[in-house]
């Protein structure tokens, strides 16, 4: 008897000791699901053509991959092809959404079939015009008006004699060179300003030389881009308020950094950068959802990202490691984001 029993305890030793291992391997595959939620969930992104998107598409790619996404190559696009792609079906997610002003681009059904998430960059995508500190403080400028209305102005910032103040603008093609030269139209100021329409780069580093060497200058540019490092809005240089772009003085920008007044008619709309995705996509992923709610990426961080890739000629695909250190260095904030996104796939 006492043999029979021992054989029957060992066995059931044994059939716990098996159990215990299944129940442990069990265990480790929940907690690995829940570590990547995402795991075998191929994800097709979009990217904007612009540069500046191209530092913020690779940061959603690799938190998404931390999920445990299979996330493809992100597709460029222009914008209205992108948004039309999403409500087919044919990409998940871009988080290079420009609002308000993108919204005459949204198909429309859009709505019914995406989502725009709350800005991952209030108020980042700013365009407008700047003078250097300089010739601000010593013609005490404003705005375009002074352009206008003050011949001493005008002739200042005359810079090959035809007695109209040089704006160095935006070449043809650019919705920049349309908006500038409809401004000029609309409020009647051919008399007054020249738009140099030469290529962006070549009218920047114009504009960069002559401040540089201390003289008057009036261009326009955008952010988030390398060029507001080069001449620091604020430091170097101001926003000057332009018009026609909000009738009510209660909806001017408030809080931009480096401008004249406060608040500013920039003479573009500020835009929010903002994430949008398939509706389809997010009912299936919570987890992508909910990462899409909370990240943040500073305006700063964007434009040197930019700066870097015009400076070494980066390929998109050199951009990522940027993305991934940043990620990095603000770990704490970004484990954050991925705690909420794999609690809300639970």
């Amino acid at each position: 008897m006492k043999r029979l029993k021992t054989t029957v305890t060992m066995a059931k030793i044994k059939a716990m000791l098996a159990a215990a291992v299944i129940a442990l391997g069990m265990g480790t595959t929940a907690a690995s699901a829940s570590d990547k939620p995402g795991d075998g969930v191929r994800v097709q992104p979009a990217v904007a053509t612009w540069t500046s998107a191209i530092p913020v598409s690779w940061v959603y790619v690799e938190l998404l991959e931390e999920l445990g996404y299979n996330v493809q190559n992100p597709t460029s696009l222009s914008n209205p092809v992108a948004y039309l792609a999403m409500t087919e079906g044919d990409i998940d997610y871009w988080p290079n959404g420009w609002f308000p002003l993108h919204n005459p681009q949204l198909p429309d059904n859009f709505n019914d079939v995406a989502t725009i998430f709350d800005p991952l960059c209030e108020g980042c995508g700013i365009q407008g015009y700047l003078v250097n500190v300089d010739a601000i403080e010593e013609y005490d400028i404003t705005g375009i008006n002074d352009f206008v209305e003050r011949e001493e102005v005008r002739n200042a910032f005359d810079h090959n004699g035809d007695g109209r103040a040089d704006l160095y603008g935006c070449p043809p093609g650019w919705g920049c060179h349309e908006a500038i030269n409809d401004m000029i139209e609309k409020f009647e100021l051919g008399d007054y300003i020249n738009h140099v329409d030469a290529g962006y780069s070549a009218n920047f580093s114009e504009a960069l030389s002559r401040i540089q060497a201390g003289e008057p200058a009036l261009y326009m540019t955008w952010g988030p881009s390398a060029w507001i490092l080069e001449l620091v809005p604020g430091e170097d240089v101001m926003w000057i308020n332009a018009p026609g772009i909000v009738e009510d003085e209660n909806e001017r920008a408030s809080g931009i950094e480096g401008a004249v007044t406060d608040p500013i008619d920039m003479g573009f709309v500020s835009a929010d950068i903002q994430v949008a995705a398939n509706n389809s996509f997010l009912e299936d992923n919570p987890a992508a959802a909910e990462l899409f709610r909370h990240v943040r990426l500073p305006l700063e961080w964007i434009s040197e990202v930019d700066a870097k890739m015009d400076e070494a000629d980066l390929r998109d695909r050199e951009v990522r490691p940027l993305a991934a250190q940043w990620i990095q260095e603000n770990r704490d904030t970004v484990d954050e984001w991925l705690d909420a996104a794999r609690a809300a796939a639970e």
